[in-house]
């Protein structure tokens, strides 16, 4: 296929990248080759000239098949060497158009873009690398794109031309507290001591006890210090750092029915959110966010998950937000849903009340399985204790779960929080509603319970999933739900 007069190729720099990205998947073999090589005589050069130069190749003749291009309705875009692959993506079915910038990216200039539909999975199309002004230019194209196709359906188009107003700005001091409340520095520590536990530190341990005076040889004192230390020191610290590497200049601004997600201080991301995709708003506190009176806040998008960290974080809006500022961020995040407008506080309705006393019986059944499981390895005084702890801990835990479920429907919002020491707490508007189910375990029907489950476009599980509701209360829910959403129109 020859490329058309208004097809556009990508950065000549699409031939490094790709040939980097080339080394790292070669890195083992040409570690091997280059250690190998002298025993056999040859010529380590030479054999990193026979790894390297199909990759060139490969990677020239990938940035010269490569194209895009705009037309009247549509991104088209073409890859491949042998087999070809042409995509033809509307405007109108573009749900954001993301970039990524590492340190080399940003030194010379360019971006990783990637371009987000609402089927789900990966990116819809990857184009890189691009130079910064193509990314602009993309974005203000797809934006127009979209506007051309509301005025055809006879809608009134929103203005091209929308000022940008920034509704999250964390500063330092929000990133470190936002790092010491995730603390993923212990994943570090654990991964640290794993490798020194192989690498001998036991044994190293053992000197350095027998080293200490008398009175801290007796016992591990010294491991328990490391551990402590490791704890309450060093993964702080670790949690901070890497917080704010990941969130640096962590902003999203509003543009009319969209929102720009920029945040990283080596990678660079910058994610672009339409409001009208957002299928539920996820409110979350740990612990941490609960003692600090502060919620974190994610958007589940239609289509738009994705595994890993990469895809969790861009759906992340709100890393640390003061609880007092939620109801406001809510009325933006979701501006047509008319409970969240006014001021009232929601309706929170509680479960079938029973379920405690459910929760609590099979919390004690499953301590007293656990506790009779470990007399096969412990002492029956020691099972007892353990059963005694576990007893205490279940039920607590079991009243607390149910006395923090809650439920609200209102004419246009569905919503549902659980969670005492983890709250969430997910607001679904009716009009993005796509299947509402009742389900009836066999110890519902005993209990005479049931549970209704909301799902939308953007739910890898369920977005919604209410257990223990009286069934009559289920059988209502569920038919209201259902009736709210067929009576309205979805919109992607």
């Amino acid at each position: 296929m020859a490329a058309m007069p208004s097809d556009r190729r990508f950065h000549p720099l699409t031939i490094l990248f790709a040939l980097g990205g080339v080394l790292r998947s070669l890195l083992a073999p040409i570690l091997f080759a280059a250690f190998t090589a002298r025993s056999r005589g040859a010529d380590t050069q030479t054999w990193l000239l026979i790894l390297m130069v199909p990759g060139l190749i490969s990677a020239g003749l990938r940035y010269w098949f490569s194209t895009y291009r705009y037309d009247e309705t549509e991104l088209v875009v073409r890859t491949g060497i042998f087999v070809k692959n042409e995509r033809h993506i509307p405007y109108a079915r573009i749900q954001s158009v993301d970039a990524v910038q590492n340190i080399f990216h940003r030194l010379l200039g360019v971006v990783d873009v990637k371009v987000q539909t609402g089927t789900g999975g990966d990116a819809e199309a990857t184009l890189s690398v691009l130079p910064l002004s193509a990314l602009d230019e993309m974005r203000a194209r797809v934006f127009e794109g979209r506007q051309a196709t509301i005025a055809d359906v006879g809608e009134e188009p929103v203005p091209v031309v929308v000022p940008a107003e920034t509704i999250v700005a964390l500063s330092a001091k929000d990133i470190a507290l936002s790092g010491v409340i995730d603390n993923r520095g212990w994943v570090v520590i654990s991964a640290a001591f794993g490798l020194l536990w192989e690498a001998g530190l036991s044994d190293r341990m053992e000197e350095l006890s027998s080293m200490a005076p008398e009175s801290l040889s007796q016992g591990p004192w010294m491991t328990i210090a490391a551990i402590a230390v490791g704890l309450f020191v060093i993964s702080p610290v670790l949690s901070i750092v890497w917080a704010l590497i990941r969130l640096h200049g962590f902003t999203v601004l509003q543009r009319g029915e969209e929102l720009l997600t920029t945040y990283g201080a080596f990678t660079r991301v910058s994610a672009t959110i339409p409001l009208r995709r957002v299928q539920a708003v996820k409110i979350h506190q740990s612990p941490g966010l609960l003692l600090t009176g502060r919620v974190s806040i994610r958007l589940e998008t239609a289509g738009g998950h994705e595994d890993g960290d990469a895809g969790a974080d861009r759906a992340l809006v709100a890393p640390i937000l003061p609880v007092a500022e939620v109801p406001a961020m809510l009325r933006r995040l979701l501006p047509h849903v008319e409970a969240l407008q006014r001021e009232t506080p929601l309706d929170w309705k509680p479960v079938d009340p029973r379920a405690g006393h459910r929760r609590v019986r099979l919390a004690i059944i499953w301590s007293l399985l656990l506790a009779g499981a470990s007399l096969v390895w412990l002492a029956w005084w020691w099972a007892a204790a353990l059963c005694g702890a576990l007893l205490t801990w279940t039920v607590i835990d079991a009243r607390q779960q149910v006395r923090n479920l809650g439920w609200l429907h209102q004419s246009d919002l569905v919503a549902f929080r659980s969670g005492w020491l983890w709250k969430t707490t997910t607001l679904v508007p009716i009009v993005k509603a796509q299947v509402v189910d009742m389900v009836e375990s066999p110890f519902d029907r005993r209990w005479g319970m049931a549970s209704v489950s909301v799902d939308t476009a953007g739910a890898g599980a369920h977005s919604i999933d209410v257990p223990y509701l009286t069934r009559s209360v289920a059988e209502q829910l569920r038919a209201e739900v259902a009736a709210g959403a067929a009576s309205t129109e979805y919109r992607w």
